[in-house]
């Protein structure tokens, strides 16, 4: 008679838990100081050390389908990301309650994770399939940005306000995967606007856009995009009844909203690129009674975990 075992080839056991170990020692020091030049400016030199530890999104080792081309998985032993910043700002304050700020910056970040893609291989190192990639996070190397952040409170009457900010920066991506090596460079910027016209007390029109530029990423590139909202405040009965109207997402079919295409590629190996597309033009209208006007000095502990594996 045979025995069983003689009839299975021999497999090794599966391992449930692993166990993997980082340990680090590093000074994270910051600071900064300020001159003021003048009654109503000012001149800031700052620096800071900070670690990012990635979410546990990018960590998870088990292998899913994103679709029909790509599985995605993370690295269980990804490293944290630990950036320098160091920072020159002057800001000024004018008569008129306008005021504008410059920052000038330098940012170095060592273990820079990114999302990258391979060919997928089973486990002895055979093509799964041609049109099959493998969708890993990875610590690729090193990131560098040297940048301008400019912006300023722009009243143009009592009744209409205006916050603008610009972020002009070149970045640069330098490292490696899977054996070969990432050299990434591009100048990239990021604009955001708020703009509010108060009709009343009672009423009020806001106008708020986030573009950002065309950004490179270690195997290829992540398109523009832009999120334009409007919305529109009124309230009754003396502030305790407020009436919100909400235009998210405009677009209209006339512009690239909410839109994203993302490309990576590696010569004489892949190509591939997709177009995210979500929702546009949504409507929201949210009423609110305060029983109350008392404000609530309660403080509540902000969970960052949650925050940000949201």
């Amino acid at each position: 008679d045979l025995a069983l075992k003689d009839i299975l080839p021999e497999t090794e056991p599966s391992h449930i838990d692993d166990t993997f170990n980082y340990n680090y020692t590093k000074l994270f020091p910051s600071g900064y100081l300020q001159y003021e030049t003048s009654e109503d400016s000012n001149l800031k030199v700052a620096y800071s050390k900070r670690v990012n530890r990635t979410t546990t999104f990018k960590m998870n080792p088990f292998r899913e389908r994103e679709h029909s081309e790509t599985l995605e998985q993370g690295d269980a032993e990804l490293k944290p990301e630990f950036t320098d910043l160091t920072e020159l700002t002057f800001s000024k304050d004018f008569d008129s309650g306008n005021s504008f700020y410059a920052t000038a910056y330098y940012r170095y970040t060592e273990n820079l994770v990114n999302r990258v893609n391979r060919r997928y291989y089973d486990e002895i190192r055979e093509v799964y399939a041609d049109t099959v990639l493998d969708r890993v996070y990875s610590n690729v190397g090193r990131g560098q940005a040297l940048g301008l952040d400019i912006g300023g409170n722009i009243k143009v009457t009592d009744k209409w306000r205006n916050l603008i900010g610009t972020n002009i920066y070149n970045y640069y991506i330098d490292g490696a995967f899977d054996g070969k090596k990432i050299d990434q460079q591009s100048f990239q910027y990021s604009i955001d606007i708020n703009s509010t016209y108060e009709f009343s007390e009672r009423s009020s029109l806001e106008f708020n856009l986030s573009y950002l530029s065309k950004r490179v990423t270690a195997q290829g590139e992540d398109s523009a995009f832009y999120l334009p909202n409007l919305s529109y405040k009124h309230t009754f009965l003396d502030g305790r009844l407020v009436a919100t109207v909400q235009w998210k997402n405009m677009d209209l079919g006339l512009l690239n909203t909410n839109e994203q295409r993302i490309t990576t590629f590696v010569p004489n190996e892949f190509y591939t690129t997709t177009n995210y597309v979500y929702e546009v033009d949504m409507f929201l209208l949210n009423l609110s009674y305060t029983f109350n006007n008392n404000k609530n000095k309660s403080k509540f502990i902000k969970s960052e975990f949650g925050k940000r594996e949201f």
